[in-house]
This record gives C-alpha cells, structure tokens and sequence, in this order.
C-alpha cells in the first residue's frame, strides 16, 4: 500500500508526467534518489502503469463521442471472451465496461462523425453474441479527467 510520499507522488506525477526528478523531489522536500526508487518501486507493482502523451481529439478530426450500450442475449463464458477479446482490437473503442443490468456492456466510442459511427455499429452488428441497445450521444463534454484520486474527495455540496 503506497504511503503518504507515494500518493503525494502519484499526484504530481498524474499532474504533469514530464517533471524531471530534480523537480519531483524539490516538491516532494526529498533528494533525487528515493523519489526516483518510489516510482520504480510504483512501477513494479502495477501502481503506475504507463506514461501517456494526452490528445486533443478534436485537433485531429475524432471530435465526436458516443457511448454504446450493447446487450448480450444469450450470456455465456465463451461470449463474453470472445466479445471482449474483439472489443480490445478496436482502436475507437477507448474504454469498455462489463455492467451489471440491463445493459452487459457500455462502450465509450471515439469517431470522426455519425457516418463512422454508423459504419462502427455495422461492424458490431455482425457479432453473433451481441446487439446494440442503444447509443448516447455526447454533445459536450463536461469533465474529463486521467486523474485518479489518491484519497476520498467526497463532500457535500
């Protein structure tokens, strides 16, 4: 369990992951040595890992995000396997959730318009294991976020 430095760690590194060690352990109080063995450490155990360049999909004509619901009607092992193991293929499918529910599967979509989308539901169409639900479009998008908490910030509103 990572301790209070790690976490601290985390932080700056989800804030800006080219900060150089020198920078990292001026703002950690600490010397370049054990900042740079706790992110090995971190990486090690799974705790980080990657490092990512974040793209403005906008800027390079995928501006349009859709979240495709898709139900599985006859929910088998090998099913869910063999739709799964397709959907991690799929370069405009940026995440897939299996669901409790209704729904078996949400995928958030990346595409440049409503003809690709169009052309991406015939290609799930002819899944034998799966039909698609239904498809939200989003208009905006509110917030996005890779940051991942490192402790509770729920509070009232």
């Amino acid at each position: 369990m990572p301790d209070d430095i790690d976490l601290q760690l985390l932080n700056l590194l989800q804030q800006n992951a080219k900060l150089t060690m020198k920078e990292l352990a001026e703002q950690l109080n600490m010397t370049t040595t054990p900042v740079f063995e706790r992110i090995k450490k971190l990486e090690r155990e799974g705790i980080i890992q990657a490092y990512v360049a974040i793209v403005n999909a906008e800027k390079i004509g995928r501006p349009q995000v859709v979240f495709c619901n898709v139900a599985m009607p006859d929910y088998t092992p090998e099913n869910i396997t063999a739709f799964e193991e397709t959907i991690r293929t799929m370069p405009d499918v940026l995440e897939a959730y299996h669901l409790a529910g209704t729904i078996d599967y949400q995928l958030k979509v990346l595409v440049k318009d409503i003809k690709e989308y169009t052309n991406f539901l015939q290609l799930i169409a002819k899944l034998p294991m799966v039909r698609v639900h239904s498809s939200a479009i989003a208009l905006y998008a509110v917030k996005q976020s890779t940051v991942v908490p490192t402790n509770s910030h729920i509070t009232s509103l």
